[in-house]
């Protein structure tokens, strides 16, 4: 998750295939047709869907033969679905649903496994350069997130409906959950990547304590990181816009999914 150089270019444009069809996906299509370095190879949809119009439909196999890089867009349980595969043929796998890797069998099967590699992104909040330089060398004692969201981007598929109604019906900023990285990502996994990148960052995720509010008059996604041990104590802000018809989504993601695309297409430089 650290700055790198970015690759030579091939003098071909850098192919890539997406799993997934929903908001993150559309909206990492618009942002990439400006961009003549990435040619999109087509869309892995579930059995039966059909791709967007003006992208193919492929099978995972198809999208692993054409394609230098697979992009997962499609949630957490598509890492672990799709995401060996992709890793044992030798691709470069790009995961924007991190929340998978709170499981260690999908770190072990994925994020640690070869010959292909998996890359993960970090749109939704920053200084994970920072966290993974301070506790990898012993440095951080424990990190808070404290995450403040709409009341309509943390309903999850299939949630109990009490639990649904109680909060729908919040009518000011209420605690939802508070407690490790696993159990966050079990109740809520379309909502707390961010915790997972933290705790990969910091090598631990057993460092990070996850807090999450509702807050029926949030109009953006707040993320409050605090780090406290030997290195430092550091204090992050994060207010990310979500994407308007996907709102449990933030509307970076994308943007770093594309970035890290241009970047793998010898286009410009992340810096240290």
């Amino acid at each position: 998750m650290g700055g790198h150089a970015a690759p030579a270019s091939t003098g071909r444009a850098h192919r890539y295939a997406i799993i997934g069809n929903g908001a993150i996906a559309t909206e990492l299509r618009s942002l990439a047709r400006a961009h003549p370095a990435l040619d999109l190879v087509g869309i892995v949809t579930r059995p039966g869907s059909a791709a967007p119009a003006g992208a193919a439909a492929l099978t995972l196999a198809e999208a692993i033969d054409r394609a230098d890089t697979v992009v997962e867009a499609a949630g957490v349980a598509a890492v672990a679905e799709h995401g060996p595969a992709v890793i044992q043929a030798g691709r470069t796998l790009l995961v924007s649903s991190v929340g998978a890797f709170a499981h260690a069998e999908h770190r072990a099967g994925v994020l640690d496994a070869g010959p292909g590699r998996a890359l993960i992104t970090s749109g939704a909040i920053g200084g994970l350069d920072l966290i993974a330089a301070a506790g990898r060398t012993g440095g951080l004692d424990r990190v808070t997130l404290t995450t403040t969201k709409h009341p309509r981007s943390l309903v999850q598929p299939g949630m109990p409906e009490p639990e649904r109604a109680r909060i729908l019906g919040a009518t000011q900023a209420t605690e939802l959950f508070s407690g490790s990285v696993e159990d966050a990502i079990a109740r809520f996994p379309a909502s707390l990547n961010v915790a997972v990148a933290l705790g990969l960052a910091a090598g631990d995720l057993g460092l990070v304590r996850v807090r999450l509010s509702a807050d029926p008059a949030a109009t953006q996604t707040e993320h409050r990181i605090e780090a406290v041990g030997a290195a430092g104590s550091y204090r992050f802000l994060v207010r990310n816009e979500p994407l308007p018809e996907h709102p449990s989504s933030s509307g970076l993601t994308a943007r770093s999914l594309l970035s890290e695309l241009l970047r793998l297409a010898g286009q410009g430089t992340m810096l240290a």
